[in-house]
């Protein structure tokens, strides 16, 4: 025990190991009798569970077993105290019945699950108040967390008819001690309700499995699961037990148990499952020291050192450990969906008017043979499973049918045969170009074509038939960033794919879906979106290995040489639009042409565009904004001129956007004199028009104009957006070390910068627009936040920062859980008149200070920055000049650079 036992757990009398708990308890409530302690019993009882329960942890690397035998260990308690109870209240105890419900009556326990009780006593007898005090409070003391029931056997059914909460528990309820025959009684009424409401119970519990999954958003590959309640957790596992015991009245593979619902295949993997997923618990409550069942990004590491877990083959021990965890998910969901369907099928659930003819759009495919298909009761399945078993292509058309029509969903027995068919898919079967066919149709031509992906994951075909996809089956990115394992990252971004080619995403992604539109072939879109993962299952990153394996993978899927090469060059190179985008002052000519002379073409821009647009959609809760969509935009259109005329088309493009962004501004400003309009515009580059919306630019005007009434050449103007971010824009004299203050103050507040457009007018007025977005929980549309916002940006525009201290890392701050090695990275090919400079590192509240105020500290001015995250990590770049505006390439000038923003990305 702890130091932390009170006073009466240290004057307890010791307990030897391996002591009955029976003679502790008589010995503690002997003592309590003779008035020598008090409360005694429950304490003894808490050194007692809690030496025994850290020498299950410590004794059994199995969690199923572990789970057992900690249950028996508070059997054993509760037993002990029931006798103990029995000589005090002899009378309550000869009509009292005890019984073990849930997870306890299960004989499944994790370190700190609630231990759940029924009491049974005749009708008409309410003297047992006594006995129950004797037995619970002991209980309560000793630290466990006990529900109970109190029912006559006629009550606890009548109470179970109507709650199915109770109903489920009292399923796997179990005699502890007391009095049989009223515990027969009980289950002899349960049963009888049980046999007249199966149909009820199972659609209870499909009910409760959707608002389930709803809850972890439909998918069981977050990137932080919960073990117990999650897609595929522990409670997907429970639903099928309790469905089969409802169904058939006894324990899913007992002796004797009906086979049904699952084959001995599928039993087996059942208990494999479940077994990881007991021992990834049982550990999870240890190290937690609570009833935790989230396996957030914090416990990953350690839980996968308990678990055995180590770095390997280029994956975190955390990696490895989750990879697993999909897997077991994965199958999980799998039981499940067999489970449902077998007993829906069983029970006739299906409605008589089910179609039983196949359709005859799905009778022949695109190899133009007779499909080895049929429908039963509604579900597709193989008309001859015999001849499935030999002609793996049958598989592929099972998918490519469902693909047509997901309205039929899979039989039971023939996603049973998939799976077992699947291991055996060998290198001729993956050069068979029928099977090519069928699945790029079944990819390319589906309805719901994640569905389908999904479906032939779960199976393990897809994964046989690509290994390269295989390799990132239920594989993450340890970090932040992704929400998703990375397989269904891919899903959904395949999904996002589908949604803009039925033309159902115009409006947000309006050049993604003209694209598509005026694409000559879509298997490219889609094969390069599918495998643009790849390089995660690679063990060297190297883009050009993983630029020709997938092309060799879409040439045998039968895409022409040129189509493969296109989709391998996309695909090896996912995150190259999206990084320029986000990291490149686009406003500068040389930074577009330099993307566009990396593309060459204008068919990998068209890809590279709509790959990036799907990836960014999905991969992380805060990867996709008005912002990106725009960056993406006027990247892409930059360099489609760039690369239909060279330098003289990419100047006229700009020309013309900054052209356009100048009328669009003068019309805002239509209240304006003139003249005014003129030199205010006429003081504006065309690079700060090209990087500004004229909405903005209007904004500032009004704020120059208003500050000049003031006598003032600073102003700020903060307005809150839609999407909950606020948008700050500062206009002030320009000067070194600006930027720094202006970040300072921002920290100060506890506010982060998603973003930040650093320019500087004719005239030398500064204009920097901020993207904010609260570092906490607090909303930052708050007056009162606003107001000090407001104040402290002002008086740093002002040059006279009274800048307070940055506010620690808050209390709960995730991204203090990563390590991330800081990086400087100089580019003196990017920009003409800048040194471009990246500083990677951990981010953390007031980093933008720390670096710009380390720039500022040596003379160094900052022409733009560009802020990017991901995740824990940060990437801010920095257009640089020394003054009065020289581009920096002196070595020894570039060293001390990079050695003053090491030290800042450090000192946090």
């Amino acid at each position: 025990m702890t130091a932390a036992l009170d006073d009466r757990a240290r004057r307890a009398p010791p307990v030897r190991p391996g002591q009955p708990a029976a003679e502790i308890v008589a010995a503690a409530c002997a003592r309590e009798r003779a008035g020598q302690s008090h409360g005694e019993t429950g304490q003894a009882l808490k050194i007692l569970i809690e030496q025994r329960r850290r020498g299950v942890v410590s004794s059994y690397a199995r969690g199923d077993v572990a789970a057992a035998r900690l249950s028996g260990i508070v059997e054993e308690a509760v037993a002990a105290l029931f006798a103990e109870g029995a000589k005090s209240h002899p009378a309550a105890a000869r009509k009292l019945a005890l019984a073990a419900v849930g997870g306890f009556g299960r004989g499944e326990l994790a370190p700190y699950s609630d231990v759940d009780l029924l009491f049974l006593h005749p009708a008409g007898d309410d003297g047992m108040r006594p006995l129950l005090d004797f037995i619970l409070y002991p209980l309560w003391d000793a630290g466990l967390k006990v529900g109970h029931a109190v029912h006559t056997p006629a009550s606890a059914v009548a109470f179970a008819k109507e709650d199915m909460v109770a109903r489920t528990a009292y399923l796997d309820a179990r005699l502890l001690c007391g009095e049989a025959a009223l515990f027969r009684d009980f289950a002899a009424r349960y049963d009888k309700l049980r046999k007249r409401t199966k149909k009820q119970f199972a659609a209870a519990k499909r009910a409760e499995l959707e608002e389930r999954h709803a809850k972890s958003e439909q998918t069981r590959y977050l990137a932080e699961p919960d073990l117990k309640e999650g897609k595929g957790g522990l409670r997907d596992l429970q639903t099928i037990a309790w469905l089969y015991k409802y169904e058939y009245g006894a324990a899913l593979g007992a002796s004797g148990a009906p086979k049904k619902l699952l084959t001995p295949e599928q039993l087996r993997t059942f208990r494999r499952c479940a077994r990881f997923l007991w021992s990834a618990r049982f550990q999870l409550h240890d190290l937690a020291g609570r009833a935790e069942e989230k396996l957030s990004f914090d416990v990953q590491p350690a839980l996968a050192e308990r678990l055995g877990y180590a770095d390997r083959g280029g994956m975190l021990a955390a990696e490895r450990l989750m990879k697993d965890y999909f897997v077991n998910a994965m199958e999980a969901g799998r039981l499940m969906r067999i489970a449902a369907a077998r007993l829906e099928e069983e029970r006739e659930r299906l409605s008589p008017k089910a179609l039983k003819v196949l359709p005859k759009a799905l009778a022949r495919d695109e190899a133009g043979e007779k499909a080895n298909l049929k429908l039963v009761h509604g579900r597709l399945h193989f008309a001859s499973p015999a001849r499935a078993r030999r002609r793996p292509a049958d598989l592929f058309r099972l998918f490519r049918a469902f693909s047509k029509r997901p309205d039929f969903d899979l039989h039971p027995d023939a996603l049973a045969l998939a799976a077992s068919v699947a291991r055996l898919v060998a290198p001729q079967v993956r050069a068979d170009p029928v099977i090519a066919k069928l699945f790029l149709a079944a990819l390319v031509e589906a309805k719901d074509p994640a569905k389908t992906l999904r479906l032939m994951t779960e199976t393990g075909l897809l994964g046989r038939y690509i290994p390269a996809f295989g390799k990132i089956v239920g594989r993450i990115e340890y970090g932040l960033h992704r929400r998703y394992s990375i397989d269904e990252n891919v899903f959904r971004s395949i999904g996002v794919l589908a949604e803009i080619e039925r033309g159902a995403a115009r409006a947000r992604h309006p050049v993604a879906s003209k694209i598509l539109a005026a694409a000559p072939a879509r298997a490219p879109f889609y094969l390069a979106v599918l495998l643009h993962e790849t390089i995660w299952g690679m063990r060297e990153k190297d883009a050009a290995a993983c630029e020709r394996l997938v092309a060799r993978i879409a040439r045998r899927l039968g895409l022409e040489a040129e189509d493969a090469a296109l989709v391998g060059w996309a695909a090896a190179r996912p995150h190259l639009m999206i990084r320029t985008a986000e990291r490149r002052n686009l406003a500068e000519p040389r930074a577009v042409a330099r993307f566009a002379e990396s593309v060459g073409e204008k068919r990998r821009l068209d890809l590279l565009l709509v790959l990036s647009v799907c990836h960014q959609r999905v991969v992380g809760p805060d990867s996709w904004d008005e912002w990106t969509r725009r960056q993406l935009t006027d990247l892409y259109e930059a360099a489609a001129a760039w690369l239909d005329g060279g330098e003289d088309g990419l100047a006229a493009h700009m020309a013309a956007r900054a052209e356009a962004a100048r009328a669009g501004a003068r019309a805002l400003l239509e209240d304006w004199p003139e003249k005014e309009k003129d030199a205010f515009l006429g003081g504006l580059s065309d690079e700060i028009m090209r990087a500004l919306d004229p909405e903005i630019v209007a904004r500032v005007g009004a704020l120059a104009r208003s500050a000049a009434v003031e006598g003032r050449k600073e102003a700020v103007a903060l307005r809150a957006r839609e999407d909950g971010d606020v948008e700050a824009v500062v206009y002030a004299r320009d000067r070194l070390g600006l930027l720094a203050d202006l970040a300072g103050a921002i920290a100060a507040c506890g506010v982060s910068v998603r973003n930040v457009q650093v320019l500087t007018s004719a005239g030398g007025q500064a204009i920097d627009v901020f993207t904010l977005q609260s570092e906490n929980e607090n909303p930052l549309d708050d007056p009162g936040r606003l107001r000090l916002l407001h104040g402290r940006l002002l008086e740093a525009a002002r040059a006279a920062p009274d800048r307070a201290r940055t506010p620690a890392r808050r209390l709960g701050d995730r991204r203090a859980i990563f390590d991330v090695e800081p990086a400087v990275r100089i580019d003196l090919d990017w920009s003409q008149d800048c040194t471009i400079v990246e500083a990677e590192g951990r981010d953390r509240p007031g980093l933008l200070y720390d670096l710009t105020a380390a720039l500022a500290e040596i003379g160094v001015g900052i022409v733009s920055a560009h802020i990017a995250t991901y995740g824990a990590r940060a990437v801010d770049a920095f257009y640089l000049q020394d003054a009065p505006g020289y581009k920096i390439t002196n070595r020894r000038r570039l060293q001390s650079i990079e050695r003053r923003l090491l030290a800042a990305l450090r000192s946090g």
